[in-house]
This record gives structure tokens, sequence and C-alpha cells, in this order.
């Protein structure tokens, strides 16, 4: 195959299409859309938000605890969490993480046992965390779930969100659900729906210019990120948008689009359609990497089902991940190191130290192209790319001290 900017693979895919462009300009002279449209996330009460994060803090307020609490959550996730809980009036308290699984170590929740009033256990890039150990550990206190990136995802038989207290969807650009921003709150307590309601009631809408502005800022995103458009205008844009910050979310207090509800509503139709190509992508890369030493592959956890929303991969380093990265974009494969600034801004928030698999994770994790619209030749081409890349690099290097942090392959369900 010729190998140019014209058939790059992008680093995630934005499915975003011209009906759904036609119900965001339509949705823009109508009512809000009820979120208890949303049944594949189950029956209980939905909050239409202004971002997943602006959830998260909503939620936090919802719980009413003590100002200041101490609220658990792990250290390698989107920094957001972190600002979100300081807004809401509490402290981070930073735990590490499993180093086979990339979410919440139950162990280390148990030793923080008392610093801690509430905790938010992440599933990261879909996969659940141990919600058995982590519901038996946490004890009574209020769990909230991160699904974000979980959308379908389960755990012995139980979908994301059905755990907790309450759980948090996000449909920024970024995310298995690109509406093009806006977020969800999913509350499974009674009493907690109460306060929460009251709390939404009060968030006003956003300014009609800025609705129509996001709306065709979506719409040319999902255009750029195109395979025939991302060599020429994505990938250099991209260094832009993350130097200004461009794509991070905010905790403006406002409600979210009608655009963007409208758009959500839409896309949840053909959700599990587009998890199950997603996934089955995602289980044929992972069957063609198997076989390398010192990476660690995205396994499910026993009794899991993963959506795949991103296939992370750790390498031994830095300078392993970086020398990879760039050469699979020399044949125009991207990737993405994604939190690979989460430990620098969470010492914003007081991280100090004491979570080593989570800096360690930091410095050489990246993720690979996995996603529903590419083909099977194209899922070739990513694992293909990705093997002859970390050859060359190993070959040329002599051996050298890696960290023992994960690098083994856990146990296949």
């Amino acid at each position: 195959m010729l190998v140019n900017r014209f058939n790059s693979i992008p680093r995630f895919a934005l499915p975003y299409t011209l009906g759904d462009f036609g119900a965001a300009v339509s949705a823009m002279l109508g009512p809000l859309p009820e979120a208890r449209g949303l049944g594949l996330l189950g029956t209980s009460e939905k909050f239409w938000t202004g971002s997943g994060r602006q959830a998260l803090q909503m939620l936090l307020m919802a719980l009413k605890l003590e100002r200041n609490s101490g609220v658990a959550l792990p250290l390698f996730a989107d920094p957001s969490l972190a600002a979100a809980i300081a807004a809401a009036g509490h402290r981070p308290v930073f735990l590490d993480i499993d180093p086979r699984f990339l979410t919440i170590d139950p162990d280390h929740l148990d030793v923080a046992n008392g610093k801690y009033k509430a905790v938010i256990a992440v599933h990261l890039f879909g996969q659940l965390s141990d919600m058995t150990a982590v519901q038996s550990v946490a004890a009574d206190h209020p769990i909230i779930e991160d699904t974000a990136h979980a959308p379908l995802s389960f755990l012995h038989g139980r979908q994301a969100g059905d755990f907790g207290d309450c759980s948090l969807y996000s449909f920024a650009s970024t995310k298995y659900w690109p509406a093009g921003g806006g977020g969800l709150a999913v509350v499974n307590d009674p009493d907690l729906a109460v306060r929460m309601r009251e709390i939404v009631a009060t968030l006003p809408a956003p300014p009609m210019f800025r609705q129509l502005r996001n709306i065709i800022m979506q719409a040319m995103k999902s255009l750029v990120f195109t395979p025939q458009a991302y060599g020429i205008t994505g990938r250099p844009l991209r260094r832009w948008t993350d130097r200004l910050a461009l794509l991070e979310p905010r905790l403006e207090q406002v409600a979210i689009q009608r655009s963007y509800a409208a758009v959500a509503l839409r896309q949840a139709a053909a959700m599990p359609s587009r998890v199950e190509t997603q996934r089955a992508n995602s289980l044929r890369l992972l069957s063609q990497l198997v076989a390398i030493e010192d990476i660690v592959l995205p396994f499910e956890r026993l009794g899991a089902r993963y959506n795949y929303h991103l296939f992370p991969v750790l390498l031994r380093d830095s300078r392993e991940r970086d020398a990879v990265m760039s050469a699979m974009w020399e044949r125009r494969v991207d990737t993405s190191m994604i939190y690979a600034n989460s430990i620098d801004e969470c010492r914003r928030f007081g991280y100090t130290g004491g979570c080593p698999v989570s800096e360690s994770v930091a410095g050489r994790l990246i993720t690979l192209p996995n996603y529903a619209s590419l083909s099977v030749r194209d899922i070739d081409r990513v694992a293909d790319t990705f093997i002859s890349s970390l050859r060359a690099w190993r070959t040329s290097r002599p051996a050298y001290p890696i960290h023992s942090f994960g690098l083994k392959h856990p146990a296949v369900s």
C-alpha cells in the first residue's frame, strides 16, 4: 500500500454524521429533550449536564459531604477529575492503580481508609474497575462511577454505572459518545436524585451564538479526523490544540446545549452495534500483538466485557514510547500518549508522591487506533506498523533495565 498523508490512520475517530449535524441544528429551536430517552443506560434517573466534569462537581455537591472532605480517586486518570473535586470544595485523595488493568487499586484504597468520605471509581479506557473489591473496601462511603469511557462495558453481567450511588458520562469529541459536548449524571439513589434535580435546575442555558458556534466546530472536527484530511490538517492542528488546551473539559456552570442532548439521543440508537464493531477490531488487534514480549496489553478482567474505548499499550519506558510513536507516524499511523501529564497536573491539587505504578504508567503508555470505522485491513496495518516500529527500536538499542510494573500479560478471561 502506498503510504502518504492522504491515507493516514488518525489516533481516534469522530463518528459525527451529517444526520447528527442536522439533528443538532434542528434542536436549537426546540425544547431540551428528556434524558430518560437514554434507556440503554438503565432506568435510574438521568440529568443532562454541561460536561462530564460538571456532572462530577454537582454530584459531589448533592452528596452534601462536609466541606474539605477527602475524595479518593486514581492518580492516573483525567486530571480534570481533581479540578472538579476542588471546585466542589473538597480534597483529592490520590490512589495508585492496578498495573495490569490501570484502574483503582483496591488495596491502596484500603490503606487510605479514614482519609476519604467518597470514592470515584474510574473505568479507564472502558475497562471496569474491580467493583466487587471497591465496594467491599469503601463500605458505606458513597461511590461515584466515572463511566465516560465505559458506555456498554460490563462486569459479571452488570453494566458500568450500575454499581455505585451514581455515575457520569461525557459527550465530548474525544469520548466514546461524541455528541459534541455536554454530559450526563445517572443517579441510582432516590434521595441523591432529589438533591441533584435541585442543583441542575439552577443552571442557565448557554447563549444561542455559542450553541451555533459549537455545532459548526463539531462538524469541522469530524471532517478533520477523516483519513483523507487528517495527515494534511488534523495532525498539524493537534499540536496547536494540545498546546492551547482547546479540547480540554471545562467547568463552566451552564446547562447542556439542546443540540448536544439531541445528538446524544440520536447516537444512542447506533451505540450497541458500534461497540460490537470496535470490540471486534480491538480483539483482532490484541490477537496480533499477544506474542510480543515486555509490553502490557488491554486484556479483559475476569468476568468483564470491555467496550475498548481506547487500546492502551504499556512499553518499557518513555524513550521506547517516543521512538515507537515517531516511527509509526512516519508510516502515517497516529498514536496518543493520553494522560501523560496527569502526574504533574495532579501535583497542583496536592499530590506529593506514593503512587509509583501511576507515575510509571504515565511515562510509557500509548494508545493505538482501534475504532469501529477501521477496516480489517486497517487494523492489520496498525498491528504491522506497531510491531515493526517496536522491533526496529529494540534492535538498535542494547538491553537496559526496565520498569517492573506489570510487564506480564494477565490471564485472559
